[in-house]
């Protein structure tokens, strides 16, 4: 048997990356869906991102599943959905249910919402 075949699935799903330098862009992109993965306290420390759908992590698999009744209805949007939190961790594991679930097009926020603060107060300093 080949060791991918042992693995749970999360460990057999790959999510793209999507650097921290492209956000601007999506941000007022409308063929992406931002998916803030962050609980109410990460985003009162730390802020959002413009035009961020907040689903806490914890309540993602009800959001994702069609026959709850938390179903989120933007998983219906034909777009990218490009998941973030504070560090990247926590959205890519809410983008792998995302993928098992069946939603196309998911991506991952690398570095998550901290990377994005650094990097716009990096450019800004330029």
């Amino acid at each position: 048997m080949k060791y991918q075949e042992t693995q749970p699935k999360a460990f057999q799903a790959i999510i793209e990356q999507i650097t921290v330098d492209k956000l601007d862009a999506i941000i007022s992109d409308d063929n992406y869906a931002i998916i803030d993965v962050r609980g109410s306290s990460g985003i009162e420390k730390q802020g959002n991102i413009p035009g961020a759908v907040n689903m806490p992590f914890e309540s993602i698999n009800a959001a994702l599943d069609r026959h709850h009744k938390k179903y989120d209805a933007v998983f219906d949007r034909d777009v990218r959905f490009l998941f973030c939190c504070t560090g990247g961790v926590m959205s890519y594991m809410a983008a792998i249910k995302a993928q098992e679930q069946g939603i196309k097009n998911v991506y991952n926020l690398e570095g998550g919402h901290s990377a994005w603060l650094k990097y716009k107060e990096a450019v800004t300093a330029q």
